[in-house]
């Protein structure tokens, strides 16, 4: 079997936590800065992290030397948010693959994401998906999804000595974003309608694969292994 590389999102696509993440930016500005909804109208999700911040520095004229500090805010206030959202979970199936791949030598995992760092790892952090993905590409300082997906790739690789070919790459997400940043690296994206994104708008988009859910994984796995 060849060598397959997940490139997993986040937010809607491995667990639903909400809207934490915007609440613990909210209550960020409003502590640091007495800004109040800073981040009401902020495209979260559908912009990198590091692009919606910039945004919000230049609208309120707020120094970018602020930014560790607010990073490690939003971190205290996004652990405590999730403390407390009742209804956060790891979606449909995600245990199940992601177990199934550390039974498989040939599967590997890897995040590509537009969130912070520190707010990827605190999230899969609380739902215990930390441990499986060892390698990732975060918001901090792309200013596109797919270039956090080359950094995933590329540490991976680094990581396990492995030179991915492209036709074994697959973007897992449940956004437009996820499907685009496939095509733009000429990689396989699988989409999943799990988030905010209806499967008839995903549709659209013209993915390798489209799922409402990973639930049935067994059957799932075995279609993407058709590819393979």
């Amino acid at each position: 079997m060849r060598d397959i590389l997940f490139v997993w999102d986040i937010d809607g696509t491995l667990i639903h936590c909400g809207s934490c993440g915007r609440e613990a930016l909210n209550d960020t500005f409003r502590e640091l800065f007495n800004v109040d909804n800073a981040f009401k109208n902020a495209k979260i999700g559908g912009k990198m992290d590091s692009v919606v911040l910039e945004e919000i520095f230049k609208q309120h004229n707020i120094s970018e030397d602020k930014r560790p500090l607010i990073l490690e805010m939003y971190g205290i206030a996004l652990k405590k948010s999730l403390d407390s959202y009742k209804n956060k979970r790891v979606l449909p199936g995600i245990k199940n693959i992601l177990e199934f791949s550390k039974t498989n030598k040939n599967i590997y995992n890897t995040i590509a994401t537009s969130n912070f760092e520190i707010g990827a790892r605190i999230k899969l952090g609380v739902h215990g998906l930390d441990p499986y993905f060892l390698t990732g590409g975060f918001g901090d300082t792309a200013k596109e999804k797919w270039q956090s997906a080359i950094q995933a790739i590329k540490d991976t690789e680094k990581l396990y000595e492995i030179e991915f070919k492209k036709e074994n790459i697959y973007i897992i997400g449940d956004t437009w974003y996820d499907i685009e940043c496939a095509k733009k690296l000429g990689v396989k994206s699988i989409a999943v309608a799990t988030g905010w994104v209806s499967y008839e708008d995903l549709k659209e988009y013209d993915p390798d694969f489209i799922f409402k859910d990973l639930e049935n994984y067994q059957s799932i796995l075995n279609t993407i292994c058709n590819d393979w």
